[in-house]
């Protein structure tokens, strides 16, 4: 009798505990620590939702959008550049609501530069370590407001529009 006791209440404790980390682990997959993590935004797949997404416009040298209630990871624009080019991302972002952020990925998914979007409108500059692809990304949750970045470099680069559903 007291053996059976004993067994049921390991029992209960591992059920409990199994109960917790599952139950755990989704809560951090939705808190904002999460969408914030390098694990997140370096992550290879991309999976996004939008409320609804208007006035995009690809130019020669950026991108521009209006959003609303964005969530995910997307990678906007692609450059191919050389070692040593200096690029200036300049960055006329409003974002109104939730967590927005603008990554700059190289080819291996390492974060060259990542900078939460504080309605600054400042440049984010780095220099091209090898030559290669390198990801201009947004990753955001539940945000709304207008995407508007220009590419510039210090030589030639090659810079590629990524469609929403690419």
């Amino acid at each position: 009798m007291k053996n059976r006791k004993i067994v049921s209440i390991v029992i209960i404790s591992v059920i409990i505990f199994v109960l917790l980390l599952v139950s755990g682990g989704a809560l951090f997959k939705n808190s904002t620590m999460y969408y914030r993590s390098d694990d997140y935004l370096s992550q290879v797949k991309e999976e996004r939702s939008v409320g609804s997404m208007q006035d995009e416009k690809n130019v020669a040298d950026g991108k521009s959008f209006d959003f609303e209630q964005f969530t995910g990871k997307w990678t906007v624009m692609e450059i191919t550049a050389r070692k040593g080019t200096e690029i200036i991302l300049q960055d006329q972002s409003e974002i109104r609501e939730g967590l927005f952020y603008i990554i700059v990925l190289d080819s291996d998914y390492n974060i060259i530069i990542k900078r939460e979007e504080s309605n600054e409108n400042t440049n984010i500059t780095f220099t091209i370590p090898e030559d290669g692809e390198y990801r201009i990304r947004i990753a955001g949750k539940n945000a709304t407001g207008q995407f508007n970045v220009m590419v510039r470099a210090s030589e030639e680069i090659s810079l590629l529009h990524k469609d929403f559903f690419d």
